[in-house]
């Protein structure tokens, strides 16, 4: 009777072929298998492909195999083995963007903390494990010190100026409470001028999915009991720090008095009209927006500027203003009026301006486009001048009796 063949008859260059389509737990195994196969495993090759792949390692320590080196961060960050490159990737990424265009930013994010302070940290909190991609997160770098600008991102709008800060370990230790509507919950960021705090559930406790990230918002007393109503920024730690990372990577925040501002451009409300290009960018602010009774407020940056290529005899001023907003029900209002924030700037070739303004929907969306009219400074003649449609939508929300149907199911069926 023939004997069948199995993996160590193959040649060594079959096998080798075979095991760098191996993960690494696969590979590990297959060293317990035969000697043979033991030798081949340990092919330096295979362990470098899987130290670039996880750890994000190029070089290895002189003296140290491949092996070796991979042993050794698995030692260390091998519960993060699933998440650890894609978030070192996104904090290299922050880090890069805060080094080259806000260094006073980038000098306030710290170090990456310690197991031990993490486990330190959760066990005084005593809501169990942080979930695995923000404990790797801290893990590479523990926050910042809590300062302004925060490396989130701020705004401003007449009486009103946000700037978050990532918080570190110890000062969410220092500012966790247990406060009505965020049990389980943890502070993440903090704006120290507003106040304005973004939480991060570790448990179910107050009936928010683990692992949301949200702005608390009280709302107005229904049937004379007051919620707390929350607007989401993220399902995952890992995805809400990635969603950064990507803005930060498309440049798509104006940098003003050395900080991101949070406005976000849609490519297609950009419109060109003889030499003059209107683009607009938006922000939803969650802090300034109720959701009983609806009031969801968005802020706006227009830049206008005309070619560098157009003739001088091209130069205008603005001089009015008309808007058409409509919500989501399709009612719509329309707005005329002088200048732009109180400015009537002047367009020449090379010449840019740019002004921030702000509106409110009774509806979840809402969106707005007009026109400009410019008067031409040779021959007084006048034009308009487009702005394109730009959309406005609030971020997803969680309402304070959905999530107390939410612990009401839960408790009934313990």
């Amino acid at each position: 009777m023939a004997v069948r063949p199995n993996l160590c008859d193959l040649p060594a260059e079959i096998i080798t072929l075979i095991f760098s389509h191996l993960d690494y737990s696969d590979l590990w195994n297959c060293k317990f298998l035969s000697k043979r196969l033991y030798d081949l495993s340990k092919e330096e090759k295979h362990w470098q492909k899987l130290c670039r792949k996880y750890w994000l390692q190029s070089s290895r320590p002189y003296g140290r195999s491949w092996e070796e080196h991979f042993i050794h961060w698995f030692r260390d960050m091998g519960a993060y083995i699933h998440c650890y490159a894609h978030i070192k990737k996104t904090w290299d990424r922050i880090i890069s963007y805060f080094k080259i265009n806000c260094p006073l930013i980038y000098q306030t994010i710290k170090e990456g903390a310690s197991e031990e302070e993490l486990n330190r940290v959760e066990e005084i909190i005593g809501l169990g494990k942080f979930p695995s991609d923000f404990r790797c997160s801290y893990r590479i770098h523990n926050g910042q010190r809590l300062t302004s600008p925060g490396l989130m991102g701020s705004m401003s709008i007449p009486g009103h100026y946000r700037s978050e800060s990532l918080l570190d370990l110890d000062t969410i230790l220092v500012g966790f409470r247990e406060r009505e509507g965020v049990g389980g919950c943890i502070p993440l960021t903090l704006c120290l001028h507003s106040g304005l705090t973004q939480y991060l559930a570790i448990t179910n406790t107050d009936g928010y999915e683990p692992n949301t990230i949200f702005y608390p918002i009280q709302s107005e007393p229904t049937n004379g009991q007051r919620y707390v109503d929350a607007f989401v920024s993220g399902t995952s730690f890992k995805e809400w720090l990635t969603t950064l990372a990507e803005h930060l990577d498309n440049d798509d925040f104006p940098i003003m008095q050395d900080q991101p501002f949070r406005f976000v451009h849609d490519p297609e409300a950009e419109e060109t009209t003889n030499y003059i290009t209107v683009s607009v960018a938006t922000c939803f602010l969650p802090e300034i927006s109720k959701i009983r009774p609806p009031k969801f407020f968005h802020t706006y940056r227009i830049t206008m500027s005309m070619s560098p290529d157009a003739p001088q005899s091209e130069a205008c001023q603005l001089e009015t203003r008309h808007w058409i907003i409509t919500d989501d029900n399709g009612s719509e209002e329309q707005v005329d009026g002088p200048g732009v924030v109180g400015e009537y700037p002047v367009m020449y070739p090379g010449a840019n301006f740019s002004w921030v303004s702000s509106t409110s929907f009774s509806t979840t969306y809402g969106n707005m486009k007009g026109y400009f009219r410019m008067r031409n400074l040779q021959t007084s003649e006048r034009s308009e001048v487009k702005c394109p449609v730009f959309h406005m939508k609030c971020q997803p929300y969680i309402i304070g009796e959905e999530r107390e149907a939410s612990k009401m199911r839960r408790a009934s069926n313990v």
